[in-house]
């Protein structure tokens, strides 16, 4: 799929499959001008509202022609049972009701998905499930997300937007955020994991490896050390 990114420089073209693209931006402005010659389904976890009687209810009010294999294939990759379908809205947990939220615009799938602040009303645990059902769609959909935290951006997309100042970048997620220099420049917020290599580069002359796992960086430090 291709679509078209405008700037007020320029009118640029990127061809998208197969991933997520993290969108970082002082405004929505980016985000609404890639997606506006399109029917994306956005998904926010805010404000949710339910009119109908049970799960099954409300994503049959939401779309007219529910795509229930996705919907329970996703069912899977959140650890629930079919049975899920059956329960009443009103007993649903908070992290249910997000859940919920998240079926019944799957059950409408486009070819575009937009996940706004996804981690919204999610713990750690239930934030790598939800991260599973992302990674699951991006197979047949293009997958743009954003987020009010930079290190979410970071640690899931494989491409990411910037754009700050009229400025617009677009590259590899890793490419783009080991670009400390940049982004401070830009005045963009950055992901803790580059920052504390950057800074032991900058400050202390030790050349550690940017990675996306904590984990390895604490190995290389070691091996520094």
């Amino acid at each position: 799929m291709e679509l078209k990114i405008y700037t007020l420089q320029n009118n640029k073209k990127i061809k998208f499959s197969n991933s997520i693209i993290s969108i970082q931006s002082d405004n929505d402005v980016l985000l609404n001008n890639i997606i506006k010659d399109y029917s994306p389904i956005v998904i926010e976890n805010n404000n949710l509202f339910f009119l109908g009687d049970t799960v099954l209810d409300e994503i049959s009010l939401f779309a007219k022609y529910p795509e229930l294999n996705l919907v329970y294939d996703v069912i899977k990759l959140l650890d629930l049972k079919e049975s899920f379908l059956d329960k009443k809205i009103e007993e649903l947990t908070t992290t249910e009701k997000v859940y919920l939220n998240l079926l019944r615009n799957i059950a409408k799938i486009n070819d575009i998905v937009v996940f706004k602040n996804i981690f919204l009303g999610l713990d750690l645990n239930n934030q790598k499930k939800y991260i599973k059902v992302i990674n699951y769609l991006k197979n047949d959909y293009v997958v743009f997300v954003t987020n009010e935290d930079v290190n979410a951006l970071y640690s899931i997309a494989d491409y990411s937007i910037i754009s700050a100042k009229k400025t617009i970048k677009y590259d590899t997620t890793d490419n783009i955020y080991t670009d400390v220099a940049e982004l401070q420049k830009l005045k963009l917020d950055i992901p803790t994991l580059p920052y504390i290599t950057y800074k032991a580069k900058e400050e202390k002359n030790v050349k550690l490896f940017y990675s996306k796992d904590v984990r390895d960086i604490i190995k290389d430090i070691y091996k520094h050390v």
